[in-house]
């Protein structure tokens, strides 16, 4: 290297903007310059430090990328701009890789460790609506839940596996005495889950099957009663009882409509049936709601990424979402340390 001088450097901290001057030098070969102290100081490329970009990002994965701008400059009283927040959330959510045991480590122990998939539709600028599915674990030791924890993907469920694969080999799918998979009744979600855990306790939400349950209500005239009836004969003893129900009503009911409901509500119990051992479920304790993983789709993707008038380019939206993943699984300082490594 050969030494050219000393040059100044200006960087945007935590408090306030400072100014240096540090030796310079200069690769003959190549022309490439650098500063040694720069690294030695912990300032990393461009204009900002560390701790401003992590922090403009931490802001940027839970707010509109303005106000996480506006509400930096009032907490911190250091003056950045919209652009500056988008681009370090994005270089955050771009490098993070949730810690997952290799191969050869076993993960953490769980009795039961629970899987959830749903999906939820965001608006992009490219192909207007479009899904981004979400999965959500936890596992359960002792009696007690531990944290859930997430994971985002694009594309088709069956390009999901690996993802959430991973995101249960992280909460102790190789320990698990138990799986519990938990979805609605889309069959490409079942799909993937059955593939990866053939043997798992499945369970059909509860509440997809009362919309199918309520098709029928509708056309009866005690149908509040009816709903009721079933409901308490689905947790007592499961699907035989409603199915012998909706077959009488498929067969003898008062209008073709009725029949018609009756018929095809049955033939969605009938695919099911394997997935609605709710006295079961209720004697172990297990959750036969989608509460969780509807509540992931609202914190992960709505609050975030479906406010008013919001648009999005694909690859900037999985960034965004990669980085809010990244908070929620109690992951950030990794995904930071990632971004650092990637810089």
């Amino acid at each position: 290297m050969r030494w050219v001088g000393f040059r100044p450097r200006h960087c945007l901290t935590q408090t306030g903007r400072v100014h240096l001057v540090r030796g310079y030098w200069v690769c003959p070969a190549c022309g490439t310059g650098c500063a040694p102290q720069d690294a030695r100081l912990g300032f990393p490329a461009g204009q900002m430090s560390v701790g401003v970009q992590h922090g403009l990002a931490l802001l940027g994965q839970a707010l509109p990328f303005g106000q996480a701008a506006d509400l930096y400059h009032r907490l911190v009283g250091v003056q950045v701009s919209q652009k500056s927040t988008e681009v370090w959330t994005e270089a955050v959510g771009a490098a993070y890789q949730p810690p997952v045991p290799t191969r050869y480590e076993p993960g953490p122990a769980a009795d039961t460790l629970f899987v959830l998939a749903d999906a939820g539709m965001l608006l992009t600028r490219e192909d207007g609506w479009k899904e981004r599915k979400v999965f959500a674990a936890w596992r359960r030791v002792d009696g007690e839940d531990q944290p859930v924890r997430y994971a985002v993907g694009a594309g088709s469920w069956d390009a999901q596996v690996e993802r959430v694969a991973a995101l249960a080999r992280r909460e102790g799918s190789r320990r698990a005495r138990q799986i519990v998979c938990l979805a609605d009744g889309a069959a490409a979600i079942w799909k993937v889950l059955t593939r990866l855990w053939p043997d798992a306790f499945q369970l059909l939400d509860w509440y997809h099957l009362m919309e199918h349950l309520d098709t029928v209500v509708a056309h009866l005239p005690d149908g509040a009663v009816w709903r009721t009836q079933q409901q308490a004969a689905l947790l007592a003893q499961g699907y035989r009882p409603v199915a012998q129900a909706l077959a009488r009503l498929a067969r003898t009911g008062s209008t073709s409509a009725l029949q018609a409901a009756a018929r095809a509500c049955l033939r969605y119990l009938w695919k099911h049936r394997s997935r609605m051992d709710y006295p079961e479920a209720q004697r172990r304790g297990y959750p036969i709601g989608s509460g969780r993983i509807e509540s992931a789709v609202k914190q992960v993707l709505q609050h975030r990424c479906k406010q008013a008038g919001m648009r999005w380019k694909a690859a900037h939206l999985d960034k965004l979402l990669a980085a809010r993943c990244a908070y929620l699984n109690g992951d950030w300082d990794v995904a930071c340390q990632q971004a650092r490594r990637a810089a």
